[in-house]
């Protein structure tokens, strides 16, 4: 398996990020739980992540964890679309980072590890949904290049929450 890694500095820490085995579901699912505790609404899917979900996507695409000494501080997934029409589509799951190493690039990093496995598997769109109460990250992924695309539906949505905003960043692919 090809790795995707590179150091990174922090405050006071060294941050690296790799791809994401299937050994790391259970600390990616605990990551998640962490990342969202206290930030994100008791009713986000996030609250119940499992190493069977993290399993799952990793059958169906990549996931990245940014380590510190060991331990999982951030991840984020990239996963085909669910539904075999939306060939070239996938889907940017679970992007999260521990309160303690936010504002530090790591969510950056991340989604640009991302972006480059995009390109390197062809994808033609990816998407991501941002939860309905938390409209101010659809400004956070535009950097990224993604733009609000109201007449999607999410292809995985919490059926406890209202719909989320379904952001959508067209891929150039070069042949």
């Amino acid at each position: 398996m090809a790795w995707v890694g590179f150091a990174m500095q922090t405050e006071s820490t060294q941050v690296q990020i790799r791809r994401a085995t299937p050994a790391d579901a259970e600390a990616i699912a605990r990551m998640v739980r962490r990342a969202w505790a206290d930030r994100v609404a008791p009713d986000s899917s996030g609250h119940q992540e499992t190493a069977e979900r993290v399993q799952a996507d990793l059958e169906r695409g990549y996931a990245w964890v940014a380590l510190d000494r060991g331990e999982v501080v951030g991840t984020v997934r990239l996963v085909r679309h669910p539904d075999p029409r939306e060939r070239g589509v996938w889907e940017v799951r679970k992007l999260g980072v521990l309160p303690e190493y936010r504002k530090q690039g790591v969510a950056h990093r991340l989604m640009e590890v991302v972006g480059r496995q995009a390109f390197e598997v062809r994808a033609r769109e990816l998407r991501l949904a941002v939860r309905h109460d938390q409209p101010k990250l659809l400004k956070w992924y535009t950097q990224f290049g993604f733009s609000y695309e109201p007449s999607l539906r999410y292809s995985t949505p919490n059926p406890n929450t209202p719909p989320p905003f379904v952001m959508v960043r067209k891929l150039e692919v070069l042949s």
